[in-house]
């Protein structure tokens, strides 16, 4: 994970407005807010089901590896962050294909499918389904929607240590895989300590800067999950599912 420099000037780095701090990327030209739940946290669901089920250390590996594998694979600069699942419906067949290829670690691949198989199973156009090529797996549909739904719940909350796990590490592959370029000037947290620490002071600094900086729009709209056709799709399959059950 990346440290941070932190000394002791929580909000030092921010901008003040009447009572309102202003955090450093929403004070970027023409950023705006986006609403979490109705957009991002869609894009966000498939971290959401590896915290909830895989221990922390490991599930924190596994994504990290799969993402920077992924910006190798592609080695194109002008990729989309795909921490955000819409950002695999811009990938093309054979992108997606040279992907699936070229994951070398079989441990990193059969983890994403034990993970996420019960959103493979319910979600349709399901942006990671190109990993489920030839995957013979058994699932209870009754047990795969009770597992969707404690997806959605746990990250409902931003708040929560589980969502900002999620925002955590979203935002820190993002730094990883060169999506997202922080200056040094930006007073940083340290990262770690929100799995190290979790009832400390910093981790709870952690918890407010990725509150605060993973859900900006504007030139991070498309790699933030902005408007997008997952998103809408998800909660219309979602509302859908629920009136089946």
């Amino acid at each position: 994970m990346v440290k941070g420099n932190h000394q002791g000037q929580i909000l030092r780095d921010h901008k003040k407005v009447g009572k309102k701090f202003i955090p450093p990327l929403m004070q970027l030209p023409n950023m705006k807010e986006m609403s979490f739940r109705d957009n991002t946290l869609p894009c966000l669901i498939w971290l959401s089901a590896i915290f909830l089920r895989n221990p922390d250390r490991q599930s924190v590996h596994y994504v990290i590896e799969f993402l920077v594998r992924c910006k190798d694979i592609l080695d194109d600069d002008k990729s989309p962050a795909l921490v955000f699942l819409n950002n695999f419906d811009k990938l093309t067949a054979e992108q997606k294909r040279r992907i699936l290829d070229g994951i070398e670690n079989q441990a990193v691949l059969n983890f994403l499918r034990e993970s996420l198989v019960h959103q493979y199973h319910l979600l349709e156009d399901y942006p990671l389904d190109f990993l489920f090529e030839d995957y013979t797996y058994g699932v209870d549909k009754e047990e795969a929607l009770e597992q969707l739904r404690e997806d959605v719940s746990a990250l409902l909350d931003r708040s929560t240590m589980h969502s900002t796990k999620v925002q955590t590490t979203a935002f820190v592959s993002m730094v990883a895989t060169g999506k997202l370029f922080l200056s040094s000037a930006i007073d940083l947290p340290d990262f770690n300590s929100i799995f190290t620490v979790p009832d400390s002071e910093e981790s709870k600094r952690v918890a407010s800067f990725v509150r605060a900086n993973i859900n900006v729009g504007a030139g991070f709209q498309d790699a933030e999950g902005g408007e997008n056709e997952w998103s809408k799709s998800f909660w219309s399959q979602c509302f859908d599912l629920e009136a089946c059950s």
